[in-house]
């Protein structure tokens, strides 16, 4: 009897599992921004049904799919691609993402606080929710530019060597998927018993913007003052607060404000 209790609890672990991972897969959409090659637009969808991924949506004024190269690099993922979403722009692309997630191998002090790959999957689980995702990836010549990464609430940084810092956007896609995958496949599990919902925590964030601009905290150019605010919510976001920690962050808010009332 004892062997059956101990198989009924390793397949409900399985069962849970295997219900998150269908979360994961059904929240997360690759989107290509300006991709340049209708060959890596196919390996894309390729890669990403090797590793259990079906959401696909491309940023560019033409199809790729009008090219048959696209069709011949999709071995095995014909449906993918033809599934796949255009979009004319980023703005009509992110309508209906509740987060989005840069790609970059760029360095420097701007990127500090970018996420690793191995990273990723820890940062989502614990206070996402798996809620619609995207992740975004840059052409194969230069990556996503600057202004697009500023439309990421995360940026993820995968590091490459100096001498060619530059990947194929298939291999990126690949290797994120990959990261998402293997946590899949190892038991992933969701630790997000007393953390705080994702949107307490956005509502925390907008509230404390508004007051820091009232009080004049927030100075110089716009995009200085979005800045301040993305590195702020970055480390909020990495902090990943529990319910009490939250409430915790809201009397301190409160405090203020009516100090400075």
């Amino acid at each position: 009897m004892v062997p059956e209790r101990k198989k009924s609890a390793s397949g409900k672990k399985a069962g849970a599992a295997r219900g998150l991972w269908k979360r994961v897969t059904q929240s997360v959409r690759i989107l290509l921004v300006r991709p340049l090659y209708p060959g890596n637009v196919g390996s894309v969808a390729r890669v990403m049904k090797n590793l259990g991924f079906r959401r696909l949506g491309i940023v560019s004024d033409l199809d790729p799919r009008e090219e048959p190269e696209a069709f011949w690099m999709a071995h095995g993922a014909r449906d993918l691609l033809e599934a796949a979403s255009i979009h004319k722009d980023l703005d009509e692309a992110l309508s209906s993402i509740d987060l989005a997630i840069g790609t970059t191998s760029r360095k420097g002090t701007r990127w500090r606080e970018a996420l690793e790959p191995e990273g990723l999957v820890d940062t989502l689980t614990a206070g996402w929710d798996w809620r619609p995702t995207a992740l975004l990836f840059g052409p194969e010549d230069r990556g996503l530019s600057v202004k697009e990464l500023s439309r990421c609430r995360w940026v993820v940084r995968i590091p490459t060597r100096e001498d060619c810092p530059s990947m194929n956007v298939s291999h990126a896609v690949g290797l994120i998927c990959y990261i998402l995958a293997r946590g899949n496949h190892a038991g992933l599990e969701c630790n997000r018993s007393g953390a705080a919902p994702p949107e307490e925590t956005q509502r925390l964030m907008e509230e404390a913007e508004a007051f820091l601009k009232e009080t004049n905290f927030l100075t110089g150019d716009a995009a200085r003052k979005q800045t301040a605010m993305r590195h702020l919510q970055r480390l909020i976001v990495r902090a990943s607060p529990n319910k009490a920690e939250l409430a915790l962050l809201w009397a301190v808010l409160r405090h203020m404000e009516r100090r400075a009332r």
